[in-house]
């Protein structure tokens, strides 16, 4: 058996022990999803990846709390932006062109003199 039939042998020989392999494989991982099934691995997928953004951000919080802090005030300011403009209007009083009544003088001195 030196021939065609050795060599026939060697490749299943080698057949059977790639099957082997691919069988414990596929063993391993039934295994695996009879312990926890895909949605539990999908929840703790996302869990995970959560924890790692948030922890992230923190980080990213920490280096720069000024843009923080002015980003929060300017979102502040806008989402109550018309509290703040009444607020200023009655503080300061409404700027605008006074009546023209009020600013004209009563009489003209010089057409006094002439009458």
């Amino acid at each position: 058996m030196t021939g065609p039939g050795q060599r026939l042998a060697e490749d299943r020989a080698l057949r059977n022990a790639a099957r082997a392999v691919h069988d414990a494989n596929l063993a391993q991982v039934k295994a695996d999803l009879a312990a926890r099934g895909v949605g539990g691995r999908i929840v703790a997928k996302a869990k995970g990846d959560a924890l790692e953004l948030a922890g992230e951000a923190l980080s990213v919080a920490r280096e720069s709390k000024g843009i923080i802090a002015g980003t929060l005030g300017a979102l502040t300011l806008w989402f109550l932006r018309g509290h703040v403009t009444s607020l200023a209007r009655r503080l300061f009083g409404q700027a605008g062109v006074q009546d023209a009544t009020v600013n004209a003088p009563d009489e003209d001195p010089s057409e006094e003199q002439q009458a």
